[in-house]
């Protein structure tokens, strides 16, 4: 033979290997020398350093239990007399370079001499891990469900899905009332009978198995019964996947749990459902809460969320319009939230206006927040009532379940916290929960705790701010200011713990020891600074502490034991707490005037006021919110509104005070609008009453401040 042909021989041989999936070996009995050929070598992730050229570093690696079958299958070619020229193959377990056990199947034929005795054996191996596993596999599933189907009274089935035939045992055709012949073999002959409702479930969790983002097969549903009657079935499976990685086969079992299923319904409807919407309640959410995170934990697959959607303002319809009314928005909100419920999610009621959500199966973030919007819309549509219509909106919070929950309550926290930040931000908003929500809530709760310390401890102190005559410039009277002297954080501003003093209720008491407090601290200065027309304190009131029965009370104490004139004090209301109520605020607002005491509409035009009320309100006074002040040096559009506020004023009969004057220009506009008060910081800062009392000495000995 020519060298060339011989080249390409090898050549070819070479190309031939590289592209098939056995690697060759070739063992010289003579020298015990064997090569390893470079597929065998990449077969192992092995490189050509690590191989020697010896039989034991072949068989080093072998698994012992198969090791001794090699051996003697090597052996019997080596010694066998005469040679039968016949090709031998075995299947073995192997380590590879990372010590991974691999199988494989080995095949060879021995070469004799010219003497007939052995000289070489040559053969090839291959990895055949992947198809032995599948082997085993199936093994072990047929092993299993032949012992199932001995000892179990459930329906067998086996579904191949490279033919789309199935086999139904004689029990499950019988569980369903049907004879053997009735039941063909495929997979429409199951599949059809399944209630409308839950052939999607079914359907997906089919799916979700074949796929792998299930490690089984296990689900509820719904089955047409010979008779036309529902039964309840579940059935469990598992999926046998060939070399490819692709399902080839899934059997498993169907069991009647008709029975069971009722009485489970009942019980769960009667102990976890709401009498008034129907609704799942509390219980019944935190249940499957927990579900999903139970198959979250076992199996992985997609996501879910948690919502808690709460009504705004609520309660001031309920309030207003009487509890028949509130039932009526309750179950109209109710049915128009189940209108856009996806099936498989969850509605449930939590509390009086609260409804919780488990949205399930979803992608990602996003997805929950385009469904959060979705209930939002539903909510908000007009209702009819009274022959008005009535608008609502829904504040909702969103907790997710990539955060790594443990328990289902913990999530429904989250999602609670998601939903108070959603109202605090204005409402009728989506919010999404994040570990700072938590932070935050843990240290209002430590602030609270501080709170109640503070009071109780005298902590609690006021700041009074000069209110002046803007014709005259002097002192007219005062707002009194509560602050917070914290032992480690020094002074502590209003905004920092007057919202948490409201939410938690601590604004009540705080308000009754103020306005005490302060009515003691005008009737001191009314004595030392007497005038014509004595200083008057202003006192803020809360919307809580506007609510409380106790108000009447407090303020009748007040001038009871410091005897100043009912006609200087002055209690500051919010425009937004008005328009809460109007109706119960104009009550409490008239029985206050019958006292002689003066009230003042405060940040009047940030709200959403009607005029109408306005004009029925028996107050005295209205603030220009310094939102609106700042605004005078800009000009033009500006300075109307404030122009057409004071003379609101002057038409309904009210005094007008201007906040946050800090300038002499927006001074001067006041003053040429007839704007009677002002207060800000171009006249004096909050102040402790010690400084405050010297500003008094100081104008009324004509000193300078």
């Amino acid at each position: 033979m020519s060298s060339s042909l011989l080249q390409k021989l090898v050549e070819r041989y070479e190309l031939a290997e590289r592209a098939g999936r056995e690697g060759v070996w070739d063992w010289y009995l003579r020298t015990g020398r064997v090569y390893y050929s470079p597929r065998w070598r990449s077969v192992l992730g092995l490189s050509e350093d690590d191989v020697s050229e010896s039989l034991a570093f072949w068989l080093d690696r072998v698994v012992p239990e198969d090791l001794i079958w090699l051996q003697a299958t090597l052996e019997e070619e080596t010694t066998a007399t005469p040679l039968s020229g016949k090709p031998f193959q075995i299947e073995y377990r192997i380590r590879d370079g990372q010590s991974l056990i691999r199988w494989m199947v080995c095949r060879g034929v021995t070469v004799a001499g010219e003497d007939g005795r052995p000289t070489r054996i040559v053969g090839s191996q291959a990895d055949i891990t992947e198809r032995v596993t599948a082997e085993q596999r199936l093994r072990q599933s047929e092993e299993r469900y032949a012992l199932a189907a001995r000892g179990a009274n459930d329906g067998l089935w086996d579904w191949r899905l490279d033919t789309g035939e199935v086999y139904y045992s004689p029990r499950w055709k019988e569980m369903l009332g049907h004879l053997d012949s009735e039941i063909g073999n495929r997979v429409s002959d199951w599949l059809s009978r399944v209630a409308s409702e839950d052939l999607p479930g079914l359907e997906a969790a089919i799916e979700m198995h074949l796929k792998r983002e299930r490690s089984h097969l296990e689900h509820e549903f719904r089955i047409c019964h010979a008779d036309g009657s529902e039964r309840w079935f579940l059935v469990r499976g598992v999926a046998i996947y060939g070399f490819d990685s692709f399902p080839i086969r899934m059997a498993g079992s169907m069991t009647d749990i008709t029975g069971r299923k009722k009485a489970e319904l009942r019980l769960q409807f009667n102990a976890f459902h709401d009498g008034l919407t129907g609704l799942p309640n509390r219980a019944l959410l935190l249940d499957r809460v927990g579900q999903s995170l139970d198959r979250q934990k076992r199996w992985g697959g997609r996501h879910f969320a948690v919502l808690l959607l709460d009504l705004d303002r609520f309660k001031s319809i309920n309030d207003s319009m009487g509890a028949s009314m509130g039932d009526l928005v309750l179950t109209t909100s109710a049915a128009r939230l189940l209108r856009v419920r996806r099936t498989g999610d969850t509605l449930a009621r939590l509390s009086a206006d609260e409804f919780g959500i488990l949205i399930e199966e979803i992608d990602d973030l996003p997805e929950a927040l385009v469904i959060a919007h979705r209930f939002a819309d539903a909510v908000a549509r007009p209702f009819k009532m009274d022959n008005r219509d009535v608008v609502l909106t829904a504040s909702i919070g969103v907790a997710f379940s990539t955060t790594g929950y443990e328990k289902p309550d913990d999530m429904l926290r989250d999602a609670s916290l998601a939903m108070v930040r959603a109202k605090a931000n204005g409402r009728a908003r989506v919010e999404v929960f994040d570990s700072r929500l938590r932070e935050h809530a843990m240290e209002q709760m430590r602030i609270e705790s501080e709170l109640r310390a503070a009071f109780e401890q005298g902590q609690l102190c006021l700041f009074y701010q000069p209110i002046v005559d803007m014709a005259t410039r002097r002192i007219a009277g005062f707002e009194a200011l509560m602050r917070w002297r914290h032992p480690e954080r020094g002074l502590v501003p209003p905004i920092h713990f007057i919202p948490l003093a409201e939410e938690t209720g601590l604004i009540v008491p705080f308000g009754r020891w103020a306005l005490l407090e302060a009515t003691q601290q005008i009737a001191a200065w009314q004595k030392r600074f007497p005038r014509p027309h004595p200083l008057f304190m202003s006192v803020n009131v809360s919307s809580p502490q506007f609510r409380d029965d106790t108000l009447l009370t407090a303020v009748l104490q007040s001038l009871k034991e410091t005897g100043i004139p009912p006609s200087s004090l002055k209690l500051e209301i919010t425009e937004s707490v008005v328009m809460q109520n109007p109706e119960h605020c104009t009550d409490i607002m008239n029985a206050l005037r019958n006292m002689d005491v003066r009230l003042s509409i405060d940040d009047f035009g940030t709200g959403y006021s009607s005029l109408s009320y306005l004009y029925k309100l028996p107050a005295d006074t209205l603030k220009i919110d310094k939102s609106f002040v700042s605004l005078i040096r800009n000009g033009g559009e500006n300075t109307a509104i404030v122009q057409v506020i004071a003379s609101l004023a002057s038409v309904l009969h009210m005094d007008v005070v201007a906040e946050g004057v800090e300038h002499e220009e927006e001074a001067a506009f006041l003053r040429r609008v007839s704007c009677k008060y002002g207060q800000g910081y171009l006249f004096a800062r909050p102040a402790p009453a010690d400084q405050i009392e010297a500003l008094l000495v100081n104008e009324a000995t004509g000193s300078s401040a």
